[in-house]
């Protein structure tokens, strides 16, 4: 079962306004260690093509907990966000802000819940 588990997430590196390729998965975790104190907040974009037209992901069951927000973060916390991806379009685009965010704060995005495995990364993360 944990292999299992581990063939079927795919972690990414989460750069800025960088286009993420959901096929095939239905959740997602968002790590973030924040260089700054304050309020974060994630906002999540979504387009059925890389380069289309992304709008924000309205659905209210996206965060599993309710909010895309996270109060009185810290420089260093690590900080996490459980997203249900099942109402989104194949591509999204996550955006980390608030005074928490700071300058150079570093974040990944976990995607699990595959349809079919063992997953591999897409060729571009590959190189």
């Amino acid at each position: 079962m944990k292999r299992e588990l581990i063939q079927n997430t795919l972690l990414i590196p989460l750069g800025e306004d960088e286009a993420i390729d959901r096929g095939g998965f239905l959740s997602a975790v968002l790590a973030v260690k924040p260089k700054g104190t304050g309020e974060l907040t994630v906002t999540v974009t979504h387009a059925d093509t890389k380069d289309g037209n992304y709008t924000e992901v309205t659905d209210t069951g996206l965060f599993i907990d309710g909010t895309g927000k996270a109060d009185n973060v810290a420089d260093g916390d690590l900080v996490n966000f459980d997203l249900d991806l099942i109402g989104c379009k194949q591509f999204i685009k996550v955006t980390i802000g608030g005074a928490g965010k700071g300058t150079g704060a570093t974040a990944a995005i976990a995607l699990g819940d595959a349809a079919t495995g063992p997953v591999e990364a897409p060729e571009a993360l590959g190189e």
